[in-house]
């Protein structure tokens, strides 16, 4: 179904739901962990990537704009997010990509054709300009940075925390860009001021992050941590130990995670758990950033949110 406004969207998306974890290692170091399952926010629109691009969506609405330009990988989530936004909306899409137009289109751009995105390869010193430099387009065209890196992208995470009944003594989340990050941070001044924010780096760029999270959050915040030893190689990168901790989590949560961000996060926070870095009777909340359709190889048709059997908060 053809939406007409961006507004008509906040329909189809609620709250994300709370879980508990009942994790051995959990329970030996006597810390509690719950699960905030942003995957399940929109069968498609999920994860961090809505709460980046709401309130930037609206902005590019209300300036008139009906065609919008991002760059990204050939897996990005936010590129899937966006061709899906456009194609309800009725709204032009082009996407940047990292790439040869010789590769076999990925299940993500295989999605983004179908729902009418055009596609324009660059290659990696192309796409590293682009990061510093927009490219030069059309003035009714909109230009999203890599990742949805906007000042706007901080309010749609603050909201998250709004979301948030308890009181928790850390929040974790995967950090790429640290647009996610920096808004949690932001968010936690207003209804959690004693809570620590900790990002989990899944790039090999955590000095990076940290200097753009300064540049977007405002004086005097207090500023995230950011853990790196986590990556596995770098973005996109993985290993047959996270490969097999993916699949335990699931087989004994119930919970699906993906290489790229939320696995590297869920694993990055049962270890710290199991090596003490949080103290006896912490309560964590570790937030599921979506992504899960970035696990497909062959398939050809949009990811649907999964059914889960857990606790809820």
């Amino acid at each position: 179904m053809r939406l007409l406004k961006v507004s008509h969207f906040f329909a189809e998306l609620g709250n994300s739901p709370i879980f508990s974890i009942v994790d051995p290692v959990v329970i030996k170091n006597g810390v509690h962990l719950d699960i905030k399952r942003d995957d399940l926010l929109h069968p498609v629109i999920s994860g961090n990537k809505w709460r980046k691009l709401k309130h930037l969506l609206l902005h590019i609405e209300s300036r008139g704009f009906k065609k919008i330009a991002a760059m990204g990988g050939p897996y990005s989530n936010l590129l899937h997010a966006l061709s899906y936004i456009g194609y309800r909306l009725g709204w032009s899409v082009e996407l940047w990509v990292r790439g040869y137009p010789e590769q076999a289109l990925t299940p993500t751009l295989l999605d983004a054709t179908k729902w009418g995105a055009t596609i324009r390869y660059v290659n990696r010193v192309e796409f590293r300009e682009l990061r510093e430099q927009p490219p030069h387009l059309d003035g009714d065209v909109f230009w999203i940075p890599e990742g949805g890196f906007h000042e706007l992208a901080l309010k749609g995470t603050v909201e998250s925390l709004m979301e948030v009944n308890s009181v928790y003594d850390f929040v974790l989340l995967a950090t790429a860009t640290g647009t996610s990050l920096a808004g949690l941070s932001l968010g936690a001044k207003y209804s959690m001021p004693s809570t620590k924010v900790v990002g989990i780096s899944v790039l090999n760029n955590a000095e990076q992050v940290l200097t753009d999270i300064n540049e977007l959050l405002p004086q005097p915040i207090r500023r995230p941590e950011l853990i790196s030893g986590y990556e596995f190689g770098g973005y996109a990168k993985s290993s047959s130990k996270l490969d097999q901790f993916i699949n335990d989590f699931k087989r004994d949560h119930d919970i699906a995670l993906e290489p790229v961000y939320s696995g590297k996060s869920f694993f990055a926070t049962i270890d710290l758990v199991n090596k003490g870095y949080f103290p006896r009777g912490s309560r964590v909340l570790l937030i599921h950033c979506g992504g899960l359709q970035g696990n497909r190889k062959t398939e050809k048709s949009e990811i649907g949110a999964k059914s889960l059997t857990l606790n809820r908060v």
